[in-house]
Formats: structure tokens, sequence, C-alpha cells
């Protein structure tokens, strides 16, 4: 099952999508049936999850055709559009190290999974600009398998971490890389729309194994790099039992897996972003992460 976030005119929904087409749950179940918010839907737990599908299958049957729309059409939100928390992966594949250490700084692979904060502020959806701010010289991105947080977990054991997971979804780790170079790695990440997510959440029933997967970064359909999930070094049920140790994670907390080797800054030479530019992330079995780069005179403009 593919889960979405869309806006329609009686506001935010939660959206299943068969092929091209997105289906507003509770258009088929009758409203209030289902949250129209995402955490909140994910909160409600596998009740929720079992009326989606039920939705599902009624409208694959023929009825309520009235509440499906054109995924081209359709006004596609960050599947979490406000999540409780964004726990970025860092790190967290060995090719990336390399690249890393190429600029002379002696790097270790970290002794626990190395984690940052983004913030929802920096949240935007797929097909949404990415906007260039002026202060900022060196714009990059990075894609990132990204895991959604299902149900509240605490000292969650290895063995047990898919019981949390409510599924997988991409990431966009855009970052003025000339403020990190500052030491500022914070800010550096969390201009608004630096953390572009989607297209949707894919549950864990159609991703066998989320360790399996090829990822693949595109400029303006150029491809700059290209991985496999199995090369990371803290895999997903290490990041939730570390995690589940530290600070109770909550339906809706996203947490990325750290990003492939390839982001723009250490290409040879660096390929950095520009306005006008069009990044792409594809994630075998999830999708494809799509988001433009636009100059911040045109957000300013639109406000």
């Amino acid at each position: 099952m593919k889960l979405v976030s869309f806006r329609s005119n009686a506001g935010q929904r939660v959206g299943a999508v068969i092929g091209d087409i997105v289906v507003d749950l509770n258009a088929v179940l009758g409203e209030g049936a289902l949250p129209g918010d995402m955490v909140a839907f994910l909160g409600a737990g596998q009740a929720a999850m079992a009326k989606a599908r039920e939705a599902i299958e009624q409208f694959r049957g023929g009825d309520h055709r009235d509440a499906g729309r054109d995924l081209s059409k359709v006004n596609l939100l960050a599947p979490i559009p406000r999540p409780p928390k964004i726990m970025m992966g860092g790190r967290n594949y060995e090719r990336h190290l390399t690249e890393l250490r190429s600029t002379g700084e002696p790097i270790p692979k970290p002794p626990y999974p190395r984690i940052f904060a983004k913030y929802h502020t920096a949240v935007t959806g797929p097909r949404s600009p990415i906007y260039y701010p002026k202060m900022v010289t060196q714009l990059d991105f990075e894609g990132e398998l990204t895991v959604v947080i299902g149900k509240l977990a605490r000292n969650v054991k290895e063995s047990d971490w898919l019981d949390y997971v409510a599924g997988y979804t991409i990431v966009s780790d855009v970052t003025a890389r000339d403020i990190q170079a500052t030491g500022e790695l914070i800010t550096s990440k969390n201009f608004e729309t630096f953390c572009p997510m989607g297209p949707w959440i894919v549950t864990p029933d159609e991703v066998p194994d989320p360790h399996e997967l090829t990822v693949r970064l595109y400029i303006n359909d150029k491809k700059v790099s290209e991985s496999h999930t199995s090369e990371m070094i803290y895999r997903i049920p290490q990041y939730i039992a570390f995690l589940s140790q530290v600070m109770p994670l909550e339906p809706g907390d996203v947490l990325t897996t750290g990003s492939p080797p390839g982001p723009g800054m250490y290409q040879n030479p660096p390929l950095l972003l520009q306005v006008g530019d069009v990044t792409r992330i594809e994630v075998e079995r999830i999708g494809v992460l799509e988001n433009p780069v636009c100059s911040v005179d045109d957000q300013r403009r639109q406000r």
C-alpha cells in the first residue's frame, strides 16, 4: 500500500495510490472514518491500516469511483507534512566515508549510529520547489531511504524492529555546504524547503528487505550517483534499537538512513545545485522524489 497526504478543497487528506490514481480514503469510507492527518492516521495503528485496505478493496471493486483522482493532478504534500521528529542518519555508507576522508580529514567509522536533526519547517513535498537562499553559495543534495515509525517505541530489541515500522519513504537532505564548512551543521541543513519528502509511504509488505534496494541520484536527468542499501554501516534494526534507548520514538517520526556516496560536493569536480536544476532521487520499490531548484525571490512573490 502506498499512502499519501494531499490537499483538496476539503483540506488535508490521507489517500492511497493505485496505479496512477489517488483514492481519497474518507471519500470511500465516509467523512471522519479516518484522520485526515498522517500522524494521527499512523497513531491509530493497525485499525486505521485495515480500514485503508478496506477502502482500497471497495474502490477496486467498483464502488465510489468518484473517490479517485488523477495522480498527476493531485496536490501532493510530503507524506508526513509535520513529523514529530526528523532524525537524520549520517556517515552510514563506507564509500561516503571514503569521500569525506578524501578532503584530508581523518574520519573513523562512527561508534554508534550518527544522528542529527532537521525540523518540520524544512519539510516540503514532492514536485515542490527547493528555494535557494541568498546567503548560500554552495547548495547540495543527498537522497536517502527513510523509515517511518508506526507506533510508540522504547528500548526496542533489534529482532523486533519491524514491529515499529509503518513504512518507507524518501528524503532529500538538502545542505548549504558553505555554511556546513563553518561547523554549523544544524543551520546548514534547516533552511525552509531543505527537507523534501515523498512521494508516499510504502508499507513494509511491499518492501521485503529495505537493505536490498538500489538508490540513484540525478541532477537534470544526469545520473550522478548509484549505490545500494546493503552498503549501510548501521542497518535499520540497529538504528531503531539505538534511538529507542535514547528517546521514545513516536508514530510519524521519520528516520533517514544516511547519505549514499555521490553528493555533489564530493564529485570531481564538485557538482553543486543551481537555480533551474531539477533533483531526482530514485529508490527501488519506493518511488521517485523530484524537486526543482528555484530562486528565493520566487518564494517571496508567492507569499
